[in-house]
C-alpha cells in the first residue's frame, strides 16, 4: 500500500510542496548555506502556498482550505499527517530553508495545544506583517538552555510572580529564529518546589524590556535557519500570557507532550535529506559505467543502493506511523521517539554511504552530498538526541529508566 496514492489529500501536499521544493529552494539552497542567511524572500513566497507563520496554529485550513471538524474531539484529524508529509518535501529541497519556513511552527505548536483563544489572537496579532527590514516575521520557542539541552527537566530560567506579572531571568540557546523574532514562546520554573509541574511557557513579544537577543551562532549544517542565543533580565511579563491558564497543566509534562507531536515533523525532514542524496545517485548511477560497464550492473553498487532504498521506506513508515497515531489520538511517544531517532540514523547512514560511493568530488565545499551530510547530524541532537529517544523508546518497553 502506497502511503501517498491511498490517501489524495497527502499526495496532493506532496506534490504541490515537492515541486515548490525543487523549482524554488533547491536553485538557492548552496547560496543560503554558503552565505548563512534566512530565504526572506522565498519565506514570503512561501505563505502563498498557505506555509503561513501561524499555519500549526490555524490548523489544517493553512494547507488545505479546509477546517478540521471540531465538533467532535475525538474525530480522528490529519494535520500530523499533513505535516510530515509537507516536511519531507520541503527538506528534499534543503533542510535549512525548511526550518526557516516551518520554525515559527516550533513556537506555534504549545500555543496551538495551550493556548487560550486571546493567546492565539496575539500569537497571530504579533506576527502580522513585515518587520523593520521588510521581512515577515517570524516566532520562536525558547527551551534549550547552556546547560539543558535535550535534559529540559533542568530548565535554569525563573520566572518570578510579581502581583499582576512575571518576572524572567535566564537564558537561553540554539534557538531556532532566536536573533529575528516577533514573539517568543519562554519556558521557566515559575515554582522549583512543584517539580515538573512548575515549568511554563510565557508569551513574550520582541521589545518587552529585559529580553535581549543574541549572538547568531554558526553551525555546521541547516545554515539558512538562524540559531541564536536569547537572554532574559528582569523581562516583565503579564500572567495573561502563561500558557496553560484555566486549564488542568502538567507543566513540564505538558512541553513533553508537545515534543511528541513535532518529533514526528523532524523525522520526516531526515527522510527528506535521506531521499535527497538516494535521488542524486540514482541519477549519477544510472549515467556512469566502470570498467566499460554501467554502474547499475555492479552488484556492490546496486546493493548499496537497494539497501538505501529500504532503509529510507522504513524511516518513512515510522514516520507516518507515528503522525497517524497524532491524529487519531493515540498515545505516540514510543512511536514518536522512533521515527524520529530512526530517521537521524536513516539521514547520517544515507548521505554517509553516498560520501563514500562518489569518493573525493563529494567532499568539496558547495558539492550538494557534501552538504547534506552537514545538515544530516543536526537530526541526531535536536528535538532530544538519539540518546534521549532510546531512553524514551526504552522506558516504554520496561516501565523504567535505564541508568
Amino acid at each position: 500500500m502506497d502511503i501517498f496514492h491511498d490517501n489524495p489529500m497527502l499526495a496532493g501536499v506532496r506534490q504541490m510542496l515537492g515541486a515548490f521544493a525543487r523549482q524554488q529552494i533547491r536553485p538557492i539552497a548552496a547560496h543560503h548555506d554558503r552565505e548563512e542567511s534566512m530565504p526572506w524572500a522565498l519565506m514570503k513566497m512561501a505563505q502563498g502556498f498557505g506555509m503561513t507563520q501561524t499555519a500549526v496554529v490555524d490548523g489544517r485550513k493553512a494547507l488545505t482550505g479546509k477546517d478540521e471538524d471540531e465538533g467532535d474531539a475525538k474525530k480522528p484529524k490529519s494535520q500530523a499527517r499533513l505535516g510530515v508529509a509537507g516536511s519531507e518535501e520541503l527538506a528534499y529541497g534543503c533542510a535549512g530553508i525548511c526550518l526557516a519556513i516551518g520554525g515559527s511552527g516550533l513556537a506555534a505548536s504549545p500555543v496551538a495545544r495551550m493556548g487560550t483563544e486571546e493567546q492565539k489572537q496575539e500569537f497571530r496579532r504579533l506576527l502580522k506583517g513585515e518587520d523593520e527590514h521588510g521581512h515577515i516575521k517570524v516566532a520562536a520557542m525558547a527551551l534549550s538552555e547552556p546547560a539543558t539541552g535535550s535534559d529540559i527537566s533542568g530548565l535554569a530560567t525563573t520566572a518570578r510572580p510579581d502581583g499582576d506579572h512575571f518576572v524572567i531571568d535566564g537564558h537561553k540557546q540554539w534557538i531556532t529564529n532566536g536573533a529575528s523574532a516577533a514573539v517568543y514562546v519562554v519556558w521557566a520554573n515559575t515554582d522549583p518546589s512543584a517539580g515538573r509541574a512548575g515549568v511554563r511557557g510565557f508569551l513574550v513579544a520582541r521589545g518587552t524590556p529585559g529580553l535581549v537577543p543574541g549572538r547568531k551562532e554558526t553551525k555546521l549544517g541547516i545554515r539558512a535557519s538562524e540559531t541564536a542565543q536569547v537572554h532574559f533580565e528582569g523581562c516583565r511579563v503579564h500572567k495573561d500570557m502563561m500558557l496553560g491558564i484555566g486549564q488542568s497543566s502538567e507543566g513540564l509534562g505538558d512541553t513533553k507532550k508537545m515534543l511528541d507531536s513535532t518529533r514526528p515533523m523532524v523525522g520526516a525532514q531526515a527522510v527528506g535529506i535521506a531521499r535527497a542524496a538516494f535521488d542524486y545517485l540514482v541519477e549519477r548511477v544510472q549515467g556512469g559505467t566502470m570498467h566499460g560497464t554501467p554502474l547499475a550492473h555492479h552488484q556492490r553498487v546496486a546493493f548499496e543502493l537497494a539497501e538505501m532504498e529500504m532503509e529510507i521506506q522504513a524511516a518513512r513508515a515510522l514516520v507516518h506511523k507515528a503522525a497517524w497515531m497524532a491524529d487519531h489520538h493515540l498515545d505516540n511517544v514510543r512511536m514518536a521517539s522512533i521515527a524520529k531517532a530512526y530517521g537521524a540514523k536513516v539521514a547520517q547512514d544515507v548521505t554517509s554511504r553516498a560520501l563514500t560511493l562518489l569518493g573525493e568530488e563529494a567532499l568539496e565545499p558547495g558539492h550538494p552530498v557534501e552538504k547534506w551530510y552537514r545538515d544530516a547530524k543536526i537530526y541526531d541532537i535536536f528535538e532530544g538526541t538519539g540518546q534521549i529517544q532510546r531512553r524514551i523508546i526504552a522506558r516504554s518497553i520496561f516501565g523504567v529508566n535505564p541508568t
